[in-house]
């Protein structure tokens, strides 16, 4: 199966704020919207979005990212972001934070694979709301990793 972009029901969003709400450093998210794929136990969605300067130059994102029964916190700030004549959205990332708890370290390759896919899949995000603000077909991600894993 593959990732779809739905609005969260109300039981999910239920079970979403239970798995991530304690790990959060400043409680629950607003956002009702995700990426999943149920098949393969995966889940994605901003939870945050901040800028940390006053004239908005400087912005990064909080995601919750579910992978297969773990919760993997991540931060990523957006180096360049374009839209080409076809339609394709092209965004490099950078991967500023991630944390993979040590009883998954192994899989860190995979986890972030398909981080990457989660945030190709839901448009950098924007999700159920990509198709509305524009006519995007697709969307390619890179992420440039900098920072421990913690």
């Amino acid at each position: 199966m593959a990732y779809v972009n739905e609005r969260m029901s109300k039981e999910d969003w239920k079970e979403c704020e239970r798995i991530v709400a304690a790990r959060r450093r400043y409680g629950g998210g607003a956002n009702r919207h995700w990426a999943i794929d149920r098949e393969r136990k995966i889940w994605f969605k901003a939870y945050q979005i901040w800028t940390s300067r006053e004239d908005g130059s400087e912005m990064f994102t909080e995601w919750d990212f579910y992978w297969k029964g773990i919760y993997v916190p991540a931060e990523t700030m957006p180096v360049e972001r374009t839209l080409s004549d076809e339609g394709e959205s092209y965004g490099l990332l950078r991967l500023s934070k991630i944390e993979i708890p040590k009883n998954a370290l192994q899989h860190k390759s995979e986890i972030l694979k398909e981080l990457k896919a989660a945030l190709e899949a839901s448009f950098m995000g924007l999700g159920i709301y990509a198709y509305g603000s524009s006519d995007l077909k697709s969307c390619k991600v890179d992420l440039e990793y900098e920072g421990a894993l913690v």
